[in-house]
């Protein structure tokens, strides 16, 4: 999401193609996430992890955030923002480092692909109306591919790893619907770096009970190098830039190049780690990728009825 007080510098105005290049670098580097994150966890634990994540990324984006520093967050907003920092940021990636810590970066990626499908399912149930059958028929479609996927265990994922990252979908679907209301009332980028800041800050406990629990050895140039892809580019920079693509793309064109980053992150797992593409992987993938597009998909259709319905 974005808003109009961030505009596009000129070049991308200019040349379309620029703001389609920024959005597909993001959706790379977000894919590419999975399998830094699986090698980084292995040796900072999830904890520091998430921590120096978002204390370097809130680091980065603060120079931006200051263009809006005259919108003041409302007293009646800072709980509801303390929230998000703390469900959105501290316990989405608490979990997500966990079940990358016992899963493996191909796992990860598809079983994240669900987050769409999930909220879809919450949102029918707390206001008691049933999906529409197409996107009935995407969410038990994708539903036999979770159960495919975390099923008979093969190579290096565990069903703990699996079902951590079960838990994290459904802790960013209790962001969605916490986040729909500020996110319509502060410019984007202020409100992701403070949700960034609380984050940071509600995971230093976390980071601190680590450290005294399980003294840190020393990190790699490797894992070094993973907390700043981690943080630097793929919560700052890949933010940035999907942020600054929106105007020239439009929300629809965005959002539907986010169905990339289960594959991208698929193949960085394949291709970086050596991770296997088993018979399951691949069929139980190909249902989750499937049922998220075809529920996908009719709301999107739903959507454009109402849209042309209103002019």
């Amino acid at each position: 999401m974005s808003t109009a007080a961030e505009k596009l510098p000129p070049s991308l105005n200019r040349y379309p193609w620029g703001a389609l290049l920024s959005a597909l670098l993001a959706v790379v580097v977000w894919g590419g996430s999975f399998a830094v994150t699986r090698v980084t966890v292995q040796e900072i634990p999830p904890f520091t992890l998430a921590f120096l994540r978002f204390a370097l990324a809130a680091l980065v984006l603060w120079p931006l955030a200051r263009r809006h520093r005259r919108a003041v967050i409302a007293a009646e907003d800072r709980r509801a923002l303390f929230l998000l920092g703390f469900v959105g940021v501290t316990l989405y990636f608490s979990f997500e480092n966990f079940g990358l810590k016992y899963t493996t970066a191909t796992h990860g990626a598809l079983i994240v692909a669900t987050i769409p499908l999930t909220t879809e399912a919450v949102k029918a149930f707390l206001h008691r109306r049933r999906p529409r059958p197409l996107v009935l028929a995407g969410l038990l479609i994708a539903l036999v591919g979770v159960i495919l996927l975390i099923g008979p265990r093969e190579g290096e994922a565990t069903l703990l790893g699996d079902l951590l990252m079960l838990v994290a979908v459904t802790t960013w679907v209790w962001y969605t619907f916490l986040a729909d209301r500020l996110v319509k009332r502060y410019p984007n980028l202020l409100l992701t770096f403070r949700i960034m800041t609380v984050g940071a800050l509600t995971l230093l406990p976390g980071a601190l009970l680590e450290a005294l629990l399980f003294p840190l050895p020393r990190p790699s140039l490797a894992a070094w190098g993973g907390v700043l892809f981690l943080g630097m580019i793929c919560s700052a920079l890949a933010y940035h830039l999907w942020n600054r693509a929106i105007p020239a793309l439009g929300v629809a064109v965005t959002n539907n190049l986010l169905y990339g980053i289960p594959l991208v992150g698929v193949i960085t797992g394949v291709v970086s780690l050596g991770e296997t593409l088993t018979t399951n992987i691949f069929i139980g993938g190909a249902l989750i990728i499937g049922g998220v597009l075809l529920a996908c998909r009719e709301q999107t259709n739903e959507q454009n009825k109402r849209d042309s319905g209103s002019k």
